[in-house]
Parts: C-alpha cells; structure tokens; sequence
C-alpha cells in the first residue's frame, strides 16, 4: 500500500515522506475499522484507505479548514472525508447491536 500511496503522490523518490504515511496509513484503517464496525482490518478496504491516505495527505496544513481562498480558488471543507470516501466505507458498514 505504501509503495501505491507514494506513486500516486509523486513521492516515489522521497523516503522522507515514507514515515508520515506510514502513520496516515495505520490511522485510516483504524478510522475505517471503527467506521464499518468491524472486529480487525480487512484487506477489502485497502482501495478505500488510499483514498482517505491522499485525501488526508492533501489536507496536511489546512486541517479544520470551512473556507480558504487564494488567488481565485476556494476550499470549503464540511466534513473530513469527501462523500465518495463515505459511500465506499458505507458498502462494508456492519449493523452495530446495543
């Protein structure tokens, strides 16, 4: 997962990114986990916790961001992971019973 995560961010000669998403990377599966109410890790999600890896990669240095504009471009951010993240988690959700 690693090795996709760094050639789909142009990082694939940069080992100083390696150790941040390594990081990224164990916190997604852990958000994703924690998300479809699953007992461990299924390697079924490995496409959806890239996802959320570049999305939070991306992020890094506006986290918490509503609104920025710069130059003509704005970024409005209502919730931490897009809606494509959400329906893709969404499709392996288990039903939590109380």
């Amino acid at each position: 997962m690693l090795e996709k995560l760094k050639l789909l961010l142009h990082q694939e000669n940069n080992d100083d990114v390696d150790e941040m998403l390594v990081i990224l990377i164990g916190l997604c599966k852990e958000e994703a986990v924690n998300y479809c109410n699953l007992e461990e890790y299924d390697d079924a999600l490995d496409y959806i916790v890239i996802q959320m890896v570049i999305e939070r990669y991306n992020r890094i240095g506006s986290e918490g961001a509503i609104e920025q504009k710069s130059s003509g471009a704005s970024i409005t951010y209502d919730s931490f992971y897009s809606k494509k993240v959400e329906r893709m988690l969404n499709k392996h959700r288990k039903v939590k019973c109380i």
